[in-house]
């Protein structure tokens, strides 16, 4: 299975760095095809990303389409979320 991530982040969010760094962490892990895309969603690219998959806050991330976390959370957490994706 092919996956595709999209993490939308804010250049001034305290949650965005750890979250990214434990997504690359857990991408390292799967047996997938995993392309991650990095998204800052406040700027002009990323407003309609942002507006499309409904982005409240950040850091969220998106899997094949699918909002599955949203704001700070842990690496329990956003590997269950990308798993529950992966699982589909």
């Amino acid at each position: 299975m092919n996956l595709k991530i999209e993490l939308f982040y804010s250049k001034t969010c305290p949650y965005c760095a750890p979250v990214k760094k434990m997504l690359y962490e857990i991408v390292k892990g799967l047996k997938e095809t995993v392309d991650v895309e990095e998204i800052d969603a406040w700027s002009e690219k990323g407003e309609p990303l942002a507006e499309k998959y409904a982005v409240q806050m950040v850091p969220t991330i998106v899997v094949n389409g699918v909002k599955c976390a949203e704001g700070p959370i842990n690496r329990r957490q956003l590997e269950s979320a990308i798993k529950s994706v992966i699982d589909r």
